[in-house]
């Protein structure tokens, strides 16, 4: 897979899972913050309870799913 089309793969999920989440009730904070550890893809506010979240897109199952792709660095 190019590295054209996981970017673009990688931002549609997480537009997804901002939609998802919005629609639970959940209100956007931040989205893409950079700092020196690298990059949260959504802060968002669930009533008074900051959540960070990170956003994992798998094409398929073959090599497990988003959680295995989590390494202890990430």
């Amino acid at each position: 897979m190019d590295t054209r089309y996981r970017k673009e793969a990688g931002d549609r999920s997480e537009a997804q899972a901002l939609e998802h989440l919005k629609n639970m009730g959940l209100t956007l904070v931040q989205r893409n913050y950079r700092c020196h550890g690298g990059e949260i893809d959504l802060i968002m506010l669930d009533q008074q309870t900051l959540v960070f979240i990170e956003v994992r897109f798998r094409q398929n199952q073959i090599f497990g799913g988003a959680l295995v792709s989590i390494t202890n660095i990430k």
